[in-house]
């Protein structure tokens, strides 16, 4: 059965550089800590975003649900979007892409001094990395089959489906 979710797998994604506040990593050296907000507890808001001919689609709207969703869950970003979007430039040009590419933004609450849910315990400031991938689209797929699942996404007041939250455990469900 195809998913929304196949892909074509590319060998030049072995080597991509991430962005890690700041810096570029491998792809196999890029790490963040353990004690990331993100890993513990989905503390985090993302953003994909497609490359296609050499312009980055609709990413003012991405930047603006990144930082709606940061404002909402009360992370503070230290960045502006021209900022961020320079971020995405760079590592696309690291990576040598042009097209067919997908970069996710991730900007986490940062790492936390206990493993516990209180976002007062993140004090060394956000992470921010940019995983950029080549992205061409599976071809192969003619069709696609329209499932339902007894998982429900959550209420508004749980957690607003309009956030591109770290938290998708309820999604995988789905998928599983």
């Amino acid at each position: 059965m195809s998913s929304t979710h196949d892909y074509v797998k590319d060998i030049r994604n072995d080597d991509v550089q991430i962005f890690v506040n700041g810096k570029f990593h491998h792809r196999r050296l890029a790490k963040i800590s353990v004690m990331d907000s993100g890993y513990l507890l989905g503390d985090g808001i993302w953003e994909g975003i497609r490359l296609v001919k050499n312009e980055w689609l609709f990413l003012n709207e991405h930047l603006d649900r990144l930082f709606e969703g940061c404002k909402a869950i009360d992370i503070r970003l230290d960045f502006t979007k021209d900022e961020i979007k320079q971020a995405i430039i760079d590592t696309q040009n690291i990576n040598n892409m042009t097209d067919s590419a997908h970069a996710r933004i991730m900007i986490t609450r940062g790492t936390k001094t206990k493993p516990f849910q209180q976002p007062s315990l993140s004090t060394s400031g956000i992470n921010f990395i940019i995983i950029m991938e080549h992205s061409k689209e599976n071809l192969d797929v003619n069709c696609i089959n329209l499932v339902t699942v007894p998982q429900v996404r959550g209420l508004p007041m749980s957690q607003d489906p309009k956030l591109n939250s770290h938290s998708k455990l309820n999604c995988i469900l789905a998928c599983i």
